[in-house]
């Protein structure tokens, strides 16, 4: 006689942070590592990326806080999304100097900032929380902590994990190894 097994869909039930306005509060900056991305009509490369996290005060079914990120390449370029992103959020632009000279990350957590959501499909079908806007908290806009208790998902250890291999990978399959040992890029990735 068989046994009775039940065949259930058994991965989390994901809740999306809330669409609208928010006075969130930065509860973690997370360096990625490197990941390597493209661009339509441009070749694979390389880059160091970093998660922005904030927490607003939603709460999820189970009671625990919603957090809501956002990722970038960690890039002070004037055309590089943290830039706009940071830019956006102290409310003025960064000056030359102060762009090439770097912008200390770790010290956005514990600020302010009032963001906006939306939701997005990804195209698996799942629905997520997207921060479409930051600008800073307007004068007189109640600000509550809410990083205490904070504590990193492991979402953000396995995210890690999968940039780590696949960088891996791309540099074995691109990179191939010379003489002395040390790594060359393979003649196909020449520009000449």
């Amino acid at each position: 006689m068989a046994d009775e097994v039940i065949a259930q869909d058994s991965s989390a039930k994901f809740k999306p942070h809330p669409e609208g306005q928010f006075v969130a509060q930065c509860v973690d900056v997370i360096d990625l590592g490197k990941r390597v991305e493209s661009y339509p009509g441009k070749s694979k490369r390389i880059v160091p990326k970093v998660a922005v996290l904030f927490r607003t005060g939603s709460l999820g079914e189970d009671g625990q806080p919603i957090d809501i990120g956002a990722e970038f390449t960690v890039s002070m370029n004037e055309k590089a999304g943290l830039r706009a992103f940071l830019e956006s959020w102290r409310g003025k632009s960064y000056n030359d100097e102060t762009a090439q000279a770097g912008v200390p990350l770790h010290k956005l957590v514990g600020n302010y900032a009032l963001i906006s959501v939306e939701h997005k499909k990804a195209a698996s079908g799942r629905t997520y929380g997207k921060i479409k806007s930051t600008t800073p908290v307007p004068f007189g806009l109640a600000k509550t902590d809410v990083q205490g208790g904070y504590l990193r998902a492991d979402y953000w250890e396995e995210r890690k994990k999968n940039y780590l291999a696949e960088t891996a990978q791309f540099m074995q399959e691109n990179v191939a190894p010379s003489h002395e040992g040390e790594a060359i890029p393979k003649d196909d990735d020449l520009p000449f």
